[in-house]
């Protein structure tokens, strides 16, 4: 269960689950920019380009290349590529 230090962060694809696990932070691309989301960050929802990043302890745990992903953010984060 994800603390307030940590993210519950679920990707998975059409078929398979490619990352479930916490991490302290995501980093990513959608039409304004990038952003990083933070634990307590505000609900919300956005289309993801590029590559999602996923940090714990300030290091590099996780770079996927995408095209495009749907991101939600609801206590759980889960994006969908």
């Amino acid at each position: 269960m994800a603390n307030k230090k940590t993210i519950k962060v679920t990707i998975r694809d059409t078929q398979n689950i490619i990352f479930d696990g916490e991490v302290d932070r995501i980093s990513s691309f959608n039409e304004v920019g990038r952003f990083d989301v933070y634990p307590m960050h505000a609900n919300f929802i956005s289309i993801l380009r590029q590559e999602i990043n996923l940090f714990q302890n300030k290091q590099l745990v996780k770079n996927l290349k995408i095209e495009q992903a749907v991101l939600k953010l609801n206590k759980i984060l889960h994006i969908f590529s």
